[in-house]
């Protein structure tokens, strides 16, 4: 396999505790191979970028979260002369590595988690989970954000076995779609806090 699996248990029981720093780290490693490609004639540089996005998506299917997070990146980038950036799959991709721990997803999907975060801040038993979780400021974003899309992943069809069924070059953006999964996300922030 031209990508290089970089993940390994010693690395998973570590990842949720690693700081964003480090999980950016496990990040460039992974983004080395596809940067490679530039050094070819566009042509083969998208025949292997294929290759390299089919394996990138077996590694995440596999639950690698660098993986999953990377994936994130690449359908909200597109790929010239393969497809156009795809901001659905970029959501649902960055969904599933923030369910698992992922801060770098979490960061990259600021846009869409911060309606749920201002609703979070205004709600009752935010003071409660709090103090329950010994948030603070360092921390707050990371748990809401992972437990926000934990709970999107248990009600929707935003998992790795909808995901692994889907064709590798996505069509265009749909825009109800894109709709129905911010829907997801307001519709759960109230049992995400009555379950925290």
């Amino acid at each position: 396999m031209p990508i290089k699996q970089i993940w390994n248990d010693k690395i998973a029981a570590k990842f949720a505790e690693m700081t964003f720093d480090e999980q950016a780290e496990l990040y460039r490693k992974f983004k080395k191979q596809f940067d490679a490609l530039s050094v070819y004639n566009l042509a083969k540089a998208n025949e292997l970028y294929k290759e390299y996005l089919e394996e990138t998506i077996m590694l995440a299917c596999n639950g690698d979260v660098i993986a999953q997070d990377f994936l994130t990146y690449i359908y909200k980038k597109g790929r010239t002369g393969i497809f156009e950036p795809n901001l659905l799959r970029a959501y649902q991709w960055g969904i599933i590595a923030s369910s698992n721990s992922s801060k770098l997803s979490i960061n990259r999907l600021k846009f869409f988690y911060l309606p749920a975060f201002d609703e979070i801040l205004y709600h009752p038993k935010l003071d409660e989970c709090i103090i329950n979780h010994n948030l603070d400021e360092n921390n707050i974003e990371y748990f809401f954000g992972t437990a926000l899309a934990e709970m999107i992943t248990s009600v929707s069809d935003v998992n790795i076995k909808s995901m692994s069924k889907l064709p590798l070059i996505p069509d265009e953006d749909n825009d109800e779609n894109l709709r129905e999964l911010e829907r997801v996300r307001d519709r759960v922030i109230d049992n995400m806090m009555n379950l925290l």
